[in-house]
């Protein structure tokens, strides 16, 4: 069957690049929500524990779960509320005013500020409400953050600087407000090289630490490699048309091709007659990928898709992210 490979030593290049630009390892939060990026998110845990990562972030309390097997002092859930006890180190985020009222006594809660990404968080004119509010309903104030809306677009570091200018203000009201520490954040991985880093305890990696940053992305591997077994081959003639619509034909007599266990049902993107899609070993991928498999020349057992996306990122107009995260997690996931 298909499988994903992750390779360990790229993902400690990656993390060690981080650490270096933010001084120290502990300063590292890893985005582990959806799955991982894709990448799967028990394997990348795992080279967390191995590396000496303490802190994550996740989507909901079902990968907060999964995260916490790999000892993490801290794992922010982003979405979801909490509505009974968890353990210490699950923290949650307060989204809205209207996240507070619902959160259990004694649960930690970060406190989101929308300094311009206009999405979730509260204003800055709403943090004495919200300071009232936690304090009412008995939360513990572990930090404090925010998230640049256009961190990785180098012509509008304005609106960066802005928001960074707009989150410090907050910080420095809320600490007139609030008498114990809190953790403060604001970067992601692109924010890293536009905020001034030693006035934050923590940044949340993610994309960088799975190998794509474009600024800095010959410091970094990327970590995936997506792998391919071969279901069937066959001897074809020239004129044979190959797949749906039978869009490729065959150019020689007694070509050699075969049929491999991947497709756009297992989140590898479709493709058709109008693209050119080559395999890690430069074999063109001929005509239609089907919903569970595709063609190629040859009859190797086993075939490398991709172990970098860059290229298809072009070919389907998109980013990175979507590429990993419509790999479906059913896709054997393998650290080597």
């Amino acid at each position: 069957m298909s499988y994903i490979t992750l390779n360990k030593k790229a993902f400690f290049n990656n993390a060690d690049y981080y650490s270096n630009l933010l001084g120290n390892k502990d300063k590292l939060c890893i985005a582990l929500k959806d799955n991982a990026y894709g990448h799967g998110l028990s394997q990348v845990g795992q080279l967390c524990l191995e590396y000496g990562i303490k802190h994550c972030m996740v989507r909901d309390i079902e990968e907060a779960n999964i995260a916490s097997q790999y000892s993490f002092e801290t794992i922010l859930i982003l979405y979801d509320r909490p509505t009974k006890a968890y353990p210490s180190n699950y923290i949650f985020t307060i989204n809205s005013l209207d996240d507070i009222s619902s959160y259990s006594p004694n649960t930690k809660v970060e406190l989101k500020i929308d300094t311009g990404m206009s999405r979730n968080g509260i204003y800055h004119s709403q943090i004495d409400e919200a300071l009232k509010l936690i304090s009412k309903n008995n939360l513990i104030l572990n930090g404090v953050f925010t998230h640049f809306c256009c961190a990785d677009v180098d012509t509008q570091d304005d609106i960066t600087k802005k928001q960074e200018e707009n989150f410090l203000n907050s910080i420095k009201y809320i600490k007139t407000k609030v008498d114990k520490p809190f953790k403060i954040h604001c970067s992601n991985t692109a924010g890293v090289h536009k905020a001034n880093n030693s006035l934050y305890d923590m940044a949340r990696i993610g994309i960088g630490l799975y190998g794509y940053s474009q600024p800095v992305q010959k410091y970094l591997k990327p970590i995936l490699s997506l792998w391919a077994n071969k279901i069937s081959t066959r001897t074809l003639q020239k004129g044979d048309g190959i797949g749906y619509g039978s869009s490729y034909k065959i150019e020689e007599n007694n070509t050699i091709v075969s049929n491999y266990d991947i497709g756009y049902g297992d989140g590898f993107f479709r493709i058709d007659e109008n693209q050119k899609v080559f395999v890690k070993n430069s074999e063109q991928i001929l005509g239609r990928i089907s919903m569970d498999s595709f063609s190629i020349k040859g009859d190797v057992s086993e075939i490398c898709i991709f172990d970098n996306v860059i290229n298809l990122i072009k070919i389907h107009n998109t980013i990175e992210y979507e590429i990993f995260t419509h790999l479906m997690p059913r896709i054997k996931r393998h650290i080597i």
